[in-house]
């Protein structure tokens, strides 16, 4: 069985990677942001279709419901991210017992195991824990939540499921590795070595 480890097995290489500065990955990361933006409507539907109204709706009758509701999306927006990211680290945490390196830029927040190579099938975990946990908490509790906050229940469930896209393209590049392949996580790039 593969540990996690800071020195790369002698006879590892790098196989391949998945970088947000790369024009490739990038494009594939907008593809899945959309696919992942689509993918919990269904299930936000059917977790309230029995509660009354539409789990996305809201009227602005004034501009102090105007700065309600864009204050909200602002809070969610914030919620979303350190949940996100701390559900990362907790993983990262739990598998090498170091403090995770967190990183926020206007654009992307990452949490890593900074210098660790880690074994698939944790890495994994870490990579897909916040869309699965985040979708299904969040829709399990949707119908105990009152119309408005259920509302903003909902935009974390879909901000989050979208922003999972570069979690989800590394996932699937990494399970078409061998069992045995190594990741190393550096916030903006996560490179895979393979035995030779």
């Amino acid at each position: 069985m593969t540990l996690p480890t800071k020195t790369l097995p002698p006879d590892y290489q790098q196989h391949s990677s998945v970088n947000i500065h790369h024009q490739a990955d990038i494009l594939q990361m907008l593809v899945w942001s959309v696919i992942l933006f689509i993918f919990p409507l269904p299930l936000i539907y059917l977790a309230v279709r029995n509660h009354g109204g539409s789990p996305l709706q809201f009227s602005i009758s004034s501009l102090t419901s105007l700065l309600s509701v864009l204050g909200g999306i602002a809070v969610v927006t914030v919620v979303m991210v350190i949940v996100h990211e701390g559900l990362h680290g907790l993983v990262f945490w739990l598998i090498t017992r170091e403090r995770p390196r967190f990183a926020f830029k206007w654009y992307y927040a990452s949490a890593c195991a900074e210098g660790w190579y880690l074994p698939r099938t944790p890495y994994l975990v870490a990579t897909l824990l916040p869309l699965v946990v985040i979708t299904t908490a969040g829709v399990l509790i949707l119908p105990a939540l009152s119309r408005p906050v259920r509302y903003f229940m909902s935009l974390l469930i879909v901000f989050n499921s979208s922003g999972c896209a570069g979690d989800v393209l590394v996932a699937l590049r990494l399970l078409r590795l061998p069992r045995d392949t190594l990741s190393l996580d550096s916030g903006d790039e996560v490179k895979f070595f393979t035995a030779d």
